[in-house]
């Protein structure tokens, strides 16, 4: 009888730390999280903005940046991501813009005031210079 109980038992069926455990797992990325939360109520529930898979998600993906964080702050962590994320590709693209303008013979003294339209925090614009500027190859 046990072993006929086990078989039927599913990832909905732990208990919420275990679950949360697997899904701060460092091998799922942020879309698979997006994804399983899109399953069910209760995979949604342990894939709150504010808990502690999305935090781990952030922290996996830019650790330097926790130190800008509380511990006691009430922070969407999937929110974070999303304009962590969108920063990182504005400022992308504006480094990307950089050899077409900078590498002429008019160089415009505005380069950078793109950077000031990204609407979301400083740091998360110089983390990703800084992620640029360490890659191999550039």
């Amino acid at each position: 009888m046990a072993a006929a109980e086990a078989e039927r038992l599913c990832l909905t069926d732990l208990p919420g730390e275990l679950l949360e455990l697997i899904l701060c797992c460092d091998v799922l990325g942020a879309a698979d999280i997006g994804r399983v939360a899109c399953t069910c109520r209760r995979l949604r529930e342990a894939c709150q903005p504010r808990g502690k898979v999305w935090r781990e998600r952030f922290r996996l993906r830019w650790p330097s940046l926790l130190k800008y964080y509380s511990h006691t702050d009430s922070v969407s962590w999937l929110e974070e991501y999303k304009a962590r994320h969108s920063a990182g590709l504005e400022a992308q693209r504006i480094v990307a813009s950089f050899s077409k303008r900078f590498f002429s013979e008019h160089v415009p003294c505005d380069g950078f005031s793109d950077i000031e339209t990204l609407g979301c925090p400083s740091h998360f614009f110089e983390d990703e210079l800084m992620c640029i500027l360490n890659m191999e190859g550039r």
